[in-house]
């Protein structure tokens, strides 16, 4: 059986092609690929490089598919402040966070818990001003739509990465 040919965007810069790898997108969206961190994002200044080649592809799918959310990478460079948290979760827990290291010696921890550890972000973002009316309308239509079943810690909401498309 003939299988779909598959169709992934790829940039044109200076006469080479650039291909983003579905490990670094999936990074840079949610910060937990499987080797994204450990072979191109080790330091803070890889996150501002990579995130700045590639936000333009990533930033108008994760609106779209993902609203009242941002890209990991926007907290990680500086765009967004990082989420505070609320409640200190046990210490044995499988929550996700992220240590990022910066050149200089300095680094900064990251944290995705759930509530009520830190608040939704989408409220945190709506409070320092980054979602907008339109956004919060569709944030909340999709959550009252409910996000279906469970469908595991690599769901993304509905945001297809780049590799995944298909003709």
């Amino acid at each position: 059986m003939p299988r779909a040919k598959r169709l992934i965007r790829k940039r044109f810069v200076e006469g080479t092609t650039e291909v983003l790898e579905f490990e670094l997108e999936e990074t840079l969206l949610r910060g937990r690929g499987i080797l994204g961190v450990a072979l191109e994002l080790r330091t803070r200044e890889d996150w501002v490089r990579l995130w700045a080649r590639w936000r333009d592809t990533i930033m108008p799918k994760a609106l779209e598919h993902r609203p009242g959310k941002r890209p990991f990478a926007m907290y990680v460079v500086g765009e967004i402040p990082p989420q505070p948290v609320v409640i200190e979760p046990p210490k044995c827990n499988g929550f996700f966070k992220l240590y990022v290291p910066a050149h200089n010696g300095t680094g900064q921890w990251f944290y995705d818990y759930p509530e009520p550890y830190m608040e939704p972000e989408a409220v945190f973002l709506r409070e320092i001003g980054v979602v907008d009316a339109a956004e919060w309308k569709r944030y909340l239509a999709k959550k009252r739509r409910g996000y279906g079943p469970y469908r595991g810690p690599d769901d993304l909401d509905g945001y297809t990465l780049e590799v995944g498309l298909h003709q």
